[in-house]
């Protein structure tokens, strides 16, 4: 009579579930599909964030100080993306512009 290890048992359950682990993953891999930028989109504060790279908080910042051009609809906002892209292209050309306004007076002693 053979003596079955049992950690030999639980390896090959392992086994077994990693490969199924490994066929769902491979299965589930969605091809990265590129949209091209449709000028006239609307972008929500979060998707205006990720193309800036900030958190949603400076973008609502800079739309309340009027240097960011937005729409408000409902109670949120949202900003074309031609108009985004027009007003961070204003800051390459002259890159000493503080695109906040007057953020640098906030914290000035008066």
């Amino acid at each position: 009579m053979a003596i079955i290890n049992p950690f030999d048992l639980i390896i090959s359950k392992i086994d077994v579930l990693q490969a199924c682990v490994n066929g769902l993953r491979e299965n589930n891999k969605k091809p990265i599909v590129i949209q091209p930028e449709d000028p006239d989109r609307l972008l929500n504060l979060v998707e205006a964030a990720n193309v800036l790279r900030k958190p949603v908080g400076t973008i609502r910042y800079y739309i309340h100080h009027k240097s960011l051009p937005a729409i408000k609809v409902g109670k949120g906002y949202v900003v074309k993306h031609a108009a985004l892209m027009a007003w961070v292209n204003e800051f390459q050309v002259r890159p000493n512009a503080n695109p906040a306004g007057k953020m640098r007076y906030r914290f000035a002693k008066r």
